[in-house]
C-alpha cells in the first residue's frame, strides 16, 4: 500500500460506512440513486475521499427534497 493509501485509510473506511449508511437510510424512505458511490479515485489522486451522488433524474431529487424537508420539520 501506498504512503497516501497508509494516510487515507481512516477516511475511506469512514467514507464507506457513511455511504453504506446513507444507502440504508435512503432505502428505507424508498429511494435510490443508482449512480451514488465513493469516489476512490479522488483519494488516490489528491487524499481526499469524495462520495459521488452521481446522475439522479428529477423525480428523485423531489422526492429527496421532501424527505429532507420533513426531517428539518422535527
Amino acid at each position: 500500500m501506498s504512503i497516501l493509501g497508509r494516510m487515507t485509510a481512516d477516511d475511506r473506511r469512514r467514507a464507506a460506512d457513511a455511504f453504506d449508511d446513507f444507502q440504508a437510510t435512503l432505502a428505507a424512505a424508498g429511494l435510490t440513486l443508482p449512480s451514488a458511490g465513493v469516489d476512490w479515485r479522488s483519494a488516490q489522486t489528491t487524499g481526499v475521499v469524495l462520495i459521488d451522488l452521481g446522475a439522479v433524474r428529477a423525480d428523485v431529487v423531489e422526492r429527496l427534497t421532501d424527505l429532507v424537508r420533513r426531517g428539518l420539520r422535527r
